[in-house]
């Protein structure tokens, strides 16, 4: 939370991928229900989905696939992901944010809950990969979303603070994790004190508010 009166200097600003830079949504849905039916669950509707989106894989197996191996289920994402990838749909402006944040200095990160081949995958297909600074996969850490592990390595890595970042999600999860590493979070079409509809939104919210 920003003080009244005082702005924060920032030196990253660091995203959620899934969601906020591509929209991977109907992928990840019938990825997601290709996997259920074939260790043997019914797939679930789109209501069902939804309220889950953005949890770990090792909470999506907990919570659909209680006696499924974490790791069977995880090599089945990374065989699959790519027959879906043709779904995905680059933000229009993504490119555009990535780049005018670069060139007023500032260090860009991306902090997914994915793994890191289906990451790399997606940041090569929607050519963001070179204008990211720093990339940090639930593969990386011990502890994924919403534990704090992921913001305080790219941190560690990229040689900042914690209260010198932004973190731009579009889910609870990534709020949770945001409040748990105690660094400013903007909501990207969430309902939040500093919230975006869309990223062009984001310059002009952060030199109104933050110190670069």
């Amino acid at each position: 939370m920003i003080e009244k009166g005082k702005r924060l200097r920032i030196k990253a600003v660091f995203f959620d991928l899934d969601g906020v830079l591509v929209d991977t949504y109907r992928v990840w849905y019938q990825l997601f229900n290709q996997t259920l039916q074939h260790f043997g669950y019914k797939p679930v509707d789109l209501k069902t989905f939804a309220l889950n989106w953005g949890r770990s894989t090792e909470d999506d197996v907990k919570i659909f696939m209680p006696g499924v191996k974490l790791n069977d289920v995880i090599k089945y994402f990374s065989e699959n992901f790519s027959r879906f990838i043709k779904y995905m749909k680059v933000d229009s402006n993504a490119k555009i944010v990535l780049k005018a944040l670069k060139k007023s200095g500032l260090k860009t990160g991306c902090i997914t809950n994915s793994h890191k081949d289906i990451t790399e995958l997606e940041l090569k297909k929607s050519g963001l990969k070179d204008l990211i600074d720093i990339t940090i996969t639930s593969d990386d850490v011990k502890r994924p979303k919403p534990d704090p592990e992921m913001l305080l390595k790219a941190c560690k890595r990229l040689g900042v603070k914690i209260d010198e970042i932004i973190f731009i999600g579009d889910t609870i999860t990534d709020l949770e994790t945001a409040k748990r590493a105690r660094c400013v979070f903007i909501g990207y079409k969430m309902q939040t004190p500093l919230k975006i509809k869309k990223l062009t939104d984001l310059i002009p919210l952060i030199k109104k508010n933050f110190l670069l």
